[in-house]
C-alpha cells in the first residue's frame, strides 16, 4: 500500500516534467519558412544597342497617353505615334504598346515623352520588353548612335540656302556696278554665237 501511495505520488510530478519538455521542443523548433520576396536580380542585363536593332520592329514614337493593364499583374499597354519608323512599321501610325511588368523593365512610360522601341509581334501585341530592356528614352546620343546603325533611314537633313538683296548700302551699290556688266557679258555672248551661227552657213 505505500508503494502505491510512492507511485501516485510520482505521477504529477512526471507529468509536469514532461508538459515541461514538450513546453521547451516547441518554443526551440523553427518557425515554417515564409515566401520570399520577388526581387531583381543583382545585375539586371544593360541595353545593348547591337543587339536590340535585331528586332523586327524598330521605331521612335511618342506616347499619347497613359498606360492601361490588360489584367492585374499582366503587361501595361501604352498608345503611341510613330515619329520615325526604322523597321517594321509605317511613319505616323498609331500604336498599342505593350511593356511587360519584368523586374529589370521600365516600370512605367510618361505621356507625351519620346522614347525607341525594339519590338516585335505576339499574335496582336506588340511587345516592346522581354527579358533584356526594349526602351530607351530618346536622347540625342541615342539618336547619333541609332543613325549609324540606319544610315540610309536617319539622313542629315540637307541645309536650306537662301539668297537676300544686300542689307547695307554698298552692297547695294556693288549690285547696281555688277549688274550693268552682266548684261554686256550676255549680250556679247549671243553676239558671239549668231557670228558663229552665220560663219558656218556661208562655210557652206
Amino acid at each position: 500500500m505505500t508503494g502505491l501511495i510512492f507511485a501516485m505520488r510520482r505521477v504529477p510530478q512526471f507529468l509536469a516534467a514532461l508538459a515541461f519538455a514538450v513546453t521547451a521542443v516547441v518554443m526551440t523548433s523553427p518557425a515554417p519558412a515564409s515566401a520570399a520576396p520577388v526581387t531583381a536580380p543583382a545585375k539586371c542585363p544593360a541595353f545593348e544597342l547591337s543587339d536590340a536593332v535585331k528586332e523586327p520592329l524598330v521605331f521612335h514614337a511618342r506616347v499619347t497617353g497613359p498606360g492601361k493593364a490588360t489584367k492585374k499583374g499582366g503587361p501595361v499597354v501604352y498608345p503611341v505615334t510613330v515619329v520615325k519608323a526604322l523597321k517594321g512599321v509605317t511613319g505616323g501610325s498609331s500604336l498599342d504598346v505593350a511593356l511587360n511588368p519584368g523586374a529589370c523593365q521600365k516600370k512605367s512610360l510618361t505621356a507625351n515623352e519620346d522614347y525607341y522601341f525594339f519590338a516585335q509581334k505576339k499574335g496582336d501585341t506588340i511587345l516592346a520588353a522581354g527579358s533584356v530592356p526594349r526602351v530607351e528614352e530618346y536622347t540625342d546620343k541615342l539618336q547619333a548612335e541609332i543613325a549609324k546603325e540606319f544610315p540610309d533611314v536617319i539622313a542629315p537633313e540637307p541645309q536650306q540656302v537662301s539668297f537676300s538683296e544686300p542689307a547695307s548700302p554698298e552692297g547695294q551699290k556693288l549690285v547696281e556696278v555688277a549688274a550693268p556688266g552682266v548684261v554686256l557679258v550676255v549680250v556679247g555672248l549671243l553676239g558671239l554665237i549668231i557670228v558663229m551661227i552665220l560663219g558656218r552657213r556661208k562655210s557652206a
